[in-house]
């Protein structure tokens, strides 16, 4: 019952803010049910792909997605994350922890970069599809989706307005974090009697919080988020340290 509540709460925020869902599933994995990283990341993937999953079908119903942007950044994204998670049991935990601390914060500021007072305008297809595999290549290795780099990459260099923005991510971390997730669970990283309740509660969140979004108010939103955020970084910081002075 708790992992279902907790999937819940994680899919309302990663469907109303586009972000946020892997960035905390990790940690409160990790610290609150006790896994390894390399169960948190492969966990954490596979509750982001149902959330991502039902995210996007809510808010394409809603006229939110832009599918050609999602295959140009989702495709290569796929690629990138099936890298990352292989790359992810070749580096030392205290490292990986250390890196997603560094992410989780870097997030956090992402949420509050100052808008361009400039109309954006589309960049070369190029680089949307280089953005897609370093985004992917985060996501296999991290157990993240990727949204607090996807929706600013898709507002600024894709001229999405950022429901749209929104909306389209979660086409994209579906894709992304599929391909991930099908990799750490054949390397048995998926501990699936976690996963299963967290992933149908991530599933009603995101039904939940699709409507919600662009409804809510975005400032308190964000604040709650960074808030919450720093407090799981600080937490994920003195874990990187303790494994550290123990190695």
């Amino acid at each position: 019952m708790m992992a279902f509540v907790v999937g819940a709460l994680l899919g309302v925020v990663f469907s109303v803010l586009g972000a946020g869902g892997g960035i905390l599933a990790v940690p409160v994995l990790l610290i609150g049910f006790k896994t390894s990283v390399a169960e948190a990341t492969g966990a954490g993937l596979a509750v982001v792909w149902v959330a991502a999953i039902a995210g996007a079908i809510g808010h394409g119903r809603a006229g939110r997605l832009d599918v050609r942007v999602a295959l140009t950044f989702g495709l290569p994204s796929v690629l990138g994350a099936v890298g990352g998670a292989q790359l992810h049991s070749l580096v030392p935990e205290k490292v990986t922890v250390g890196l997603f601390a560094l992410v989780l914060l870097t997030a956090v500021a992402a949420m509050f970069r100052k808008k361009p007072e400039a109309a954006p305008t589309p960049v070369a297809t190029w680089a949307i599809v280089v953005a897609g595999v370093a985004t992917g290549v985060l996501t296999g290795f991290l157990g993240v989706g990727g949204g607090f780099l996807i929706v600013p990459a898709l507002t600024l260099w894709a001229a999405l307005p950022l429901h749209r923005a929104v909306g389209t991510s979660m086409a994209v971390i579906a894709m992304s974090s599929l391909s991930g997730a099908v990799v750490h669970l054949l390397a048995g990283h998926v501990p699936l009697a976690l996963v299963l309740p967290m992933g149908a509660g991530a599933v009603v969140g995101a039904v939940l919080g699709a409507p919600l979004s662009g409804r809510l108010p975005e400032r308190p939103l964000k604040i709650g988020f960074a808030v919450l955020a720093s407090g799981v970084a600080l937490s994920m910081g003195a874990k990187a340290l303790g494994l550290l002075q123990a190695g």
